[in-house]
């Protein structure tokens, strides 16, 4: 998927405006839930998101859904990572 896809897709489906990201290599965020459902589109590096019982890695293209409520953790690659995100209030 590109950048104007995913925007396209985020107001589509009601997310809020698009926020873009970039994290410094290996950034790491401990585990954590959220109260919104997020979508988040990797433009460029790794960004690996860990749910406890499994471990998903997304590279540029790739889009990440997480629920509200979903303990996990999430790190970014060797090189960073530059994303794009948007939160939607739950339905």
């Amino acid at each position: 998927m590109n950048e104007p896809e995913f925007r396209a897709y985020a107001e589509a489906e009601g997310f809020r405006e698009p926020e873009t990201r970039v994290h410094p290599p290996h950034k790491f965020f401990d585990t954590h839930a959220h109260k919104d459902d997020l979508i988040v589109l990797v433009r460029e590096g790794l960004l690996t998101v860990d749910y406890g019982d499994r471990q998903d890695v997304f590279g540029p293209g790739d889009m990440c859904e997480v629920a509200p409520g979903i303990d996990h953790t999430d790190k970014a690659g060797p090189e960073g990572a530059s994303f794009v995100l948007a939160w939607r209030t739950p339905r």
